[in-house]
């Protein structure tokens, strides 16, 4: 029988610790955006992260090469075509999608990847 323990791994949003994001792209986040990784792959695009963007903060314009999904814990989430994504909203983007987002009042979500992400131009979306 195998020990579950050695195969799980658990984050709380009360007790975990967030890292400032980074890519390795020539794109830099503001200073106010946030993630925990959980499971993501970033050579193969796939797991999930908790992803935390404090109040005015915009993420870099880019697109899924697989499908992208996200449920909002907290706050607010607004898409690049004026979408406005609230507390509760469970999201589904199609692999091909491109936007960036802006969170007025700060969110945070659960993001799950099945595709690398490709960085862009704003002029790209």
């Amino acid at each position: 029988m195998n020990k579950l323990n050695e195969f799980r791994t658990v984050a709380n949003l009360e007790t975990l610790t967030w890292n400032s994001l980074e890519t390795s792209s020539d794109w830099k986040p503001e200073d106010n955006v946030w993630w925990y990784n959980l499971s993501f792959d970033q050579e193969t695009g796939q797991g999930s992260y908790l992803y935390k963007m404090g109040a005015g903060a915009r993420s870099n314009p880019h697109e899924h090469t697989g499908p992208e999904e996200f449920f909002v814990l907290e706050g607010d989430l607004i898409d690049s075509d004026g979408y406005e994504y609230t507390k509760g909203d469970f999201v589904s983007l199609a692999g091909g999608s491109r936007h960036d987002s802006f969170s007025p009042s700060g969110c945070v979500l659960v993001v799950t990847h099945r595709g690398v992400i490709i960085n862009l131009e704003k002029s790209d979306l």
